[in-house]
């Protein structure tokens, strides 16, 4: 018998003569799969890095897709307001009033980002509809009316079936859907109407009674509030999400506050040729 080497080796000392050339093969089969898992591991190395650089340029690029994204949105929501003479700021009202009823309510931060981003875009599908028939001074025929309803069905054609602009899409088409079922498009009742869709809807009707329209005058914020809560002939407060209602009536007077300093401000957006193509695509598609 064979000894082992001092160092703990291996040693073919220590093999009968008829395993020497068994043990041998297997040596040199474990020497090539050991070069073989060396340049595997450097492979993998060199494909983690270069992994890790197309990470790092899907990052910016999907950074730079949302800006633009927010742009589009932006752009998309002066469009709108330019739209209708006598709305004011009302898409930047509407945004900032609907975020802060949605922080309110316990809505996820990120949640409560994208309703303030694409609260502006609910009339959107305005742009659709003749013009004379968005600034008239009388009251809508029944005709009218029903083309006027069109503008939330061609808001979310408007929108697309981008995932960014899902909020977005359900804010246009369910913003004019009332909580008793008496609303349209699609007479949708309670919580069928999407959150988002819910919260706009309340401060869409606040912001056109304190707003001036060609057909009728401003309200203050105590007489819209009035109404909102206890209802006219024309709103009831069961049109209304219940908790948001709460929740909107106990925190009022932020509301007005806040209502009176979005309407200090513009959208501050500046229109490039960009917007201009934009808009006649929209306008003509």
């Amino acid at each position: 018998m064979r000894k082992t080497s001092q160092r703990g080796e291996f040693s073919e000392d220590v093999l009968p003569d008829s395993r020497i050339d068994e043990v041998r093969a297997l040596l040199k089969e474990y020497q090539e799969l050991r070069t073989e898992l060396s340049a595997a591991m450097e492979e993998l190395r060199a494909s983690n890095e270069n992994l890790q650089e197309s990470y790092r340029t899907l990052e910016e690029l999907s950074a730079k897709l949302e800006d633009t994204y927010m742009s589009f949105a932006r752009q998309l929501a002066l469009i709108a307001e330019s739209y209708d003479e006598e709305t004011g700021n009302h898409t930047e009202r509407v945004g900032g009033l609907s975020a802060y009823l949605a922080k309110k309510l316990g809505l996820p931060s990120e949640f409560v980002y994208k309703i303030r981003l694409f609260a502006p875009l609910h009339d959107i599908g305005k742009i659709r509809i003749p013009k004379e028939l968005i600034n008239k001074t009388s009251n809508l025929s029944s005709e009218e009316f029903e083309e006027m309803k069109k503008h939330t069905i061609y808001g979310a054609m408007i929108l697309g079936d981008s995932d960014y602009f899902d909020v977005a899409r359900k804010i246009a088409l369910y913003h004019h859907e009332k909580y008793d079922g008496s609303g349209y498009p699609f007479g949708l009742k309670g919580e069928e109407i999407p959150i988002e869709a819910r919260i706009v809807a309340l401060v869409d009707v606040y912001d056109a009674l304190c707003s001036h329209r060609p057909y009728k005058e401003a309200l203050t914020h105590e007489e819209a509030l009035e109404i909102i809560a206890k209802g006219d002939g024309r709103t009831r407060p069961e049109h209304f999400d219940p908790e948001l209602l709460k929740i909107f009536v106990e925190n009022s007077k932020q509301i007005n506050e806040l209502w009176n300093n979005l309407n200090k401000r513009g959208l501050n957006v500046v229109d490039t040729k960009e917007v201009v193509k934009c808009a006649q695509h929209l306008l003509t598609s």
